[in-house]
């Protein structure tokens, strides 16, 4: 019983160090600055990740996201977007992809 206890910590662990991670990938990319709550246009995390929400549990939906993304085919071309590395940008869609927290 308590094997299972200390593996559901290990889990939770995991999963709020990987979106602690990933809200800091976006932090180092530049992106808080257009999507937190600024005088740019750009759609804040929460209205993105009720957005992308409809590609949970597709397994390679966050790089054809964030291909379309660095493209500019999602929105306008915008720099920012297009210097991402495809790493950091399937990271960041994937991190959208599954609620931005």
């Amino acid at each position: 019983m308590k094997n299972r206890y200390a593996i559901a910590l290990v889990v939770l662990l995991f999963i709020s160090g990987s979106s602690q991670a990933n809200r800091q990938l976006a932090s180092r990319n530049g992106c808080m600055g257009c999507h937190a709550d600024t005088e740019f246009d750009a759609p804040p995390w929460p209205e993105l990740a009720m957005k992308y929400e409809k590609y949970q549990g597709q397994p390679d939906a966050a790089r054809i996201q964030g291909e379309k993304l660095r493209k500019g085919k999602l929105f306008k071309n915008i720099k920012a977007h297009q210097k991402l590395s495809p790493t950091n940008t399937t990271q960041l869609m994937q991190w959208i992809i599954d609620g931005a927290n």
